[in-house]
């Protein structure tokens, strides 16, 4: 693939729209759960419960996840990824996972005495991955979640973030032509100690999508640290019956530069043009009408209740209305940033107006 494009968030003309009849429906969803729907435990057809919470705790469940994150909204206690039929699950070095017969949630754990060595264990805990995922077949990445406590402690390359970035470098550089397969990724703070590490991976490659508004994550300048960042902004991935877009963890980010330092509500109108963007790349790389990606989940992250309070009411209006909501509080990977969003989009021919929970 010719790298300028990629920069530029552009494919070559052979990565054009599927022919969907040749592709199986889209094998999951995502919702929010309550500690009501949770009483009776999981059933077979869920693929991931994240539990948020400071005092999140696991259970033998190999598809239940702590999230050491408070919700400031009243939503619900956790998100489900459901699978259209039923999963099997398994744990491998420490690796806890659930898969159907196209995609596959996991998730592992890093103690903070791992962290003592960041770098390195970050490194192995990706070598990890990669071979149980290539073992059950499921060898390509869509999206990435990454939950390290205390995200910002350190100052200039000894920052733990950017410690983080560079183990997950050195484990995706392994891979010729790397810069082509990442998938959409998040990076947030968290309260409590370690590293968890969740992931999505399916049987079929998706299409990154690059953000026009921004240098892409993996050729930002030394500045931020000793390697770049290695996600791409959006993942494409396509099924008979939809195609799915995860949004990475976005903010108020243009070119490589932060923009409207300490004011909430500036960033996260520059944050929701930075969504707006991708939704329009994907669109026009697709070929798939812009109007037709719905929201099926946003997570609002924030640094403090006080920066929720800043821009409540614009989420209320620009999030809330159109789709489900978990807003997190938890420590952005920037220092300057008072929040971020990520996102899952729908695309259907028959879209309803608003997805339901």
């Amino acid at each position: 693939m010719d790298m300028t494009a990629l920069r530029t968030g552009a494919l070559p003309a052979s990565a054009t729209r599927p022919d969907r009849l040749a592709l199986g429906p889209c094998p999951f969803r995502v919702a929010d759960a309550s500690r009501e729907d949770l009483r009776a435990g999981l059933d077979a057809h869920v693929l991931a419960c994240l539990h948020y919470g400071r005092e999140a705790r696991t259970d033998t469940d190999p598809r239940s996840v702590p999230i050491p994150l408070e919700r400031l909204d009243d939503a619900g206690v956790a998100e489900l990824w459901i699978s259209d039929e039923p999963v099997h699950t398994g744990e491998s070095e420490g690796i806890r996972y659930a898969a159907n017969r196209s995609v596959l949630f996991g998730w592992l754990h890093l103690d903070e005495a791992e962290l003592a060595t960041m770098e390195r264990s970050v490194l192995r805990a990706y070598v990890r991955i990669e071979q149980l995922i290539n073992h059950l077949a499921y060898p390509h990445w869509l999206r990435a979640w990454n939950y390290l406590a205390h995200i910002n402690q350190g100052s200039g390359d000894d920052e733990r973030y950017r410690r983080f970035s560079l183990g997950r470098y050195n484990a995706t550089a392994l891979k010729s032509g790397f810069e082509r397969e990442l998938p959409a990724a998040t990076a947030i703070g968290t309260y409590g100690e370690g590293l968890t590490m969740c992931f999505l991976v399916g049987r079929r490659r998706a299409d990154q999508v690059e953000n026009p508004r921004q240098v892409s994550a993996f050729r930002y300048p030394r500045q931020y640290g000793l390697r770049s960042p290695s996600f791409s902004r959006a993942m494409l991935q396509h099924w008979r019956d939809s195609s799915v877009l995860f949004v990475s963890g976005t903010a108020s980010v243009v070119g490589h530069a932060s923009l409207h330092s300490g004011d909430a509500s500036r960033q996260f109108d520059e944050t929701l043009t930075n969504v707006e963007a991708l939704l329009e790349n994907a669109a026009g790389l697709s070929g798939l009408p812009r109007d037709g990606f719905v929201p099926e989940a946003f997570k609002l992250y924030v640094r403090s209740p006080e920066y929720f309070a800043e821009v409540a009411d614009a989420a209320r209006e620009r999030l809330m209305e159109r789709g489900p909501v978990a807003v997190l509080q938890g420590d952005i990977c920037r220092t300057d940033l008072a929040l971020e969003v990520e996102a899952v989009y729908r695309w259907q021919d028959a879209a309803p107006a608003v997805v339901p929970r």
